[in-house]
């Protein structure tokens, strides 16, 4: 088994070697990416959505996805709001924006001093939600974009995307976007995330909490 404190150790030269003027150079670029799977229950149908996440641009927003889905965090929660054109949102365990972990991790971007680039947040990529005003407040919550919003970028943790020639995922958010909603975006009918779980291939990946 790899040991995920090697990339993590790597991380930090890359980080001191960018504040010193040299250009970044992506430590995981030779690692597999993990593959996360979305099993959901919509209207009770099974639907499946594929991730591909990146460590390359927020390594521990990955590991932390990585760990709650793994220990079944996710299992049996729902989609909590679709927001037509903008993204989807889910991992409250409250169900009404206020539910997460015990914990909370650093958000990965430039705004909070993050020197990774940034994923563009487009249609099929994955973010992670956080207090407005708290740049260091995320947890469980994550959105799912429904199409291109570059003023998210640099503001939010994008850490992982549908790939454009998975069209299963591609018509499983899109079977999602369009299903009916009350005035406040919440779907009518129920969706279901039944699990979400991670393949890391073969490496282990810890997650650094805030203190």
């Amino acid at each position: 088994m790899k040991r995920r404190l090697l990339a993590l150790l790597l991380v930090c030269m890359a980080l001191l070697l960018s504040a010193c003027g040299v250009v970044y150079v992506n430590p995981y670029a030779d690692i597999p990416k993990p593959v996360a799977v979305f099993t959901l229950d919509i209207d009770g149908q099974s639907y499946v959505m594929r991730f591909t996440l990146d460590p390359g641009y927020a390594p521990n927003t990955v590991s932390n996805f990585i760990n709650l889905a793994n220990a079944g965090f996710y299992d049996g929660l729902k989609i909590d709001y679709v927001y037509p054109t903008y993204f989807i949102r889910g991992g409250d365990p409250n169900g009404d924006g206020t539910g997460g972990t015990d914990y909370t991790i650093r958000g990965e971007f430039k705004a909070n001093g993050f020197e990774f680039d940034g994923m563009p947040h487009e249609r099929g990529v994955i973010s992670m939600c956080r207090l407005e005003n708290d740049y260091n407040s995320a947890g469980s919550q994550f959105f799912i974009m429904l199409s291109r919003h570059s003023e998210y970028d640099d503001l939010y943790a994008a850490f992982g995307r549908i790939e454009p020639a998975d069209v299963e995922s591609m018509n499983t958010l899109s079977e999602i976007e369009q299903r009916t909603t009350d005035n406040e975006y919440r779907p009518i009918l129920r969706q279901t995330i039944v699990s979400v779980r991670v393949d890391t291939r073969g490496y282990e990946y810890t997650v650094i909490k805030n203190e």
